[in-house]
């Protein structure tokens, strides 16, 4: 399944946005020839639309309700007439946005992750000047697995120098 759960939002906030009972849109989907019987046997992805699922009502009950996809939104929206068809299309559309937007925000860093890459950074670069590796190559070498941690550093983090001195053992393999 390509995520689809981190975008979705509840039948419940559905029937919010669309000013309606909770109950209304569950029998839309689940009622006799509901959207989902009916998508199900033209044998389409019901998925992509529509993903059961429960909640628990302030008594502790579970009851059923759906996450819903965007492509389920715009499947509601557009069995949706007149005003509360264009408010419900606004806020939804606006509130998958939102969801896009906190999905690129950076998570703030875990001390303990950033400990241990910086820990692991200081290993590379010992044995890397060990070796007589270039600072530029050490700093390519930490840039990449600070990324492979999800830590984004800048773009000029990394200066290559103009010219670097060719050592007369490289220059002599090259010339052979």
């Amino acid at each position: 399944m390509n995520d689809l759960r981190k975008s979705t939002i509840t039948t419940l906030e559905v029937a919010e946005m669309m000013e309606v009972p909770h109950n209304d849109i569950l029998r839309k989907l689940d009622g006799r020839k509901g959207y989902v019987e009916i998508l199900t046997e033209s044998q389409m992805a019901v998925s992509d639309y529509f993903i059961p699922s429960t909640y628990r009502d302030a008594s502790g009950k579970e009851n059923k309700c759906y996450e819903v996809t965007k492509l389920g939104c715009d499947f509601l929206a557009n069995k949706s007439t007149g005003e509360k068809g264009v408010l419900f299309t606004a806020r939804y559309v606006k509130r998958f946005y939102e969801l896009e937007n906190e999905k690129k925000l950076p998570c703030p860093l875990n001390p303990i992750i950033a400990s241990n890459v910086a820990d692991l950074g200081r290993v590379t670069e010992r044995i890397m000047k060990n070796q007589g590796s270039a600072p530029y190559k050490v700093a390519e070498v930490f840039k990449m697995q600070c990324e492979q941690f999800g830590i984004q550093l800048p773009d000029d983090f990394v200066k290559i120098p103009e010219y670097e001195q060719m050592k007369l053992s490289e220059y002599q393999s090259s010339t052979s």
